[in-house]
């Protein structure tokens, strides 16, 4: 990109983006600043004014909140940051809870690690087997995951790290049972990184790398489905292709271009198919509820990190016609 000097008006306008984003990272920064000085230089070269070029951009501090919404810039509202961790850890309460009833209720106590299965007839949940008192237990998670809550402000981010390592440590240690927090566990690293990355600030290349992983995922049930009728291995009716295929490439695409709303119908698809996973259990009950974990995991974080916009996003900003 070229840095020529343009007309004082112009670099009045970037010293003041520049300055309205003095707080993130200076090579993000000069990255953002050259790409407006760019848009400027075109739209002059275009023959167009300099009054109709600026008003084409919006005001500075417009073009520096919206590259924050694209970026996952710090926020210079202190609290964004900290909105998005309360939120992706309410979602992991509830998960944890889910999670609770879904191992007391309906997983057999011969998953109980340690030998506590391994007495009495099969096909007992925990619940029947050892009664109500003894399936509390399985709301410590939770608890754990509100902790932070309630903790004070100085030490809720450290609270948050030694509650996602006890559960991730538990998850690896306790056999076939551990399997069931998995998704929890994966909401727990999101309060802690997603608030993190926001305070710090992220590239570009990072928000684009983030995207398209979040969208191959949530891709995949259609990539997988694509191939199992293409081998002929299942056949998919009318209702199954638009669940498994044509719902997942639609939020895929949703989710790589940073549509907030991609987001948040992918979480709440997390979440149903988690449920389904338990109303209707049966051999790949497991799997379904994993991927609908996964599903969850990051269509809260997506949508926690991302504010609604009310603006034209940085990358697609034309000059007034």
């Amino acid at each position: 990109m070229t840095s020529h000097a343009l007309p004082e008006a112009a670099e009045t306008y970037l010293r003041a983006l520049g300055a309205e984003l003095s707080d993130a990272p200076p090579d993000t920064v000069r990255e953002i600043v050259e790409d407006v000085r760019a848009h400027i230089t075109d739209a002059l070269g275009s023959g167009r004014t300099m009054d109709q070029a600026l008003a084409g951009l919006g005001s500075p501090q417009a073009v520096a909140g919206q590259a924050r919404d694209e970026l996952a810039l710090a926020d210079r509202a202190p609290d964004h940051a900290e909105r998005a961790g309360r939120t992706l850890r309410a979602v992991a309460v509830a998960v944890g809870v889910l999670t609770a009833v879904c191992v007391s209720f309906l997983l057999p106590f011969a998953a109980l690690p340690l030998g506590l299965g391994q007495a009495g007839p099969d096909g007992q949940s925990i619940v029947q087997r050892y009664g109500a008192g003894f399936a509390m237990l399985t709301l410590l998670p939770a608890l754990i995951a509100v902790a932070p809550f309630v903790l004070p402000a100085r030490t809720r981010r450290v609270a948050g790290v030694v509650g996602a390592l006890v559960l991730t440590a538990f998850t690896v240690v306790s056999g076939e049972i551990g399997l069931y927090y998995f998704p929890l566990v994966l909401l727990l690293w999101a309060a802690v990184i997603v608030p993190s990355a926001m305070r710090r600030g992220i590239g570009r290349v990072a928000v684009r790398v983030w995207r398209l992983v979040a969208a191959a995922f949530v891709a995949l049930p259609a990539i997988l489905i694509a191939s199992s009728v293409a081998t002929g291995t299942v056949g998919v009716d009318w209702l199954g292709v638009a669940l498994w295929g044509v719902g997942p490439l639609v939020l895929g695409a949703l989710c790589g271009f940073g549509i907030r709303a991609g987001y948040a119908v992918t979480a709440l698809a997390g979440a149903l198919v988690m449920i389904l996973a338990m109303v209707q259990p049966g051999l790949l009950f497991a799997a379904f509820w994993l991927f609908g974990g996964v599903y969850l995991m990051i269509g809260a974080s997506g949508f926690a990190a991302m504010r609604a916009r009310h603006r034209t996003p940085l990358q697609t900003m034309k000059p007034v016609q």
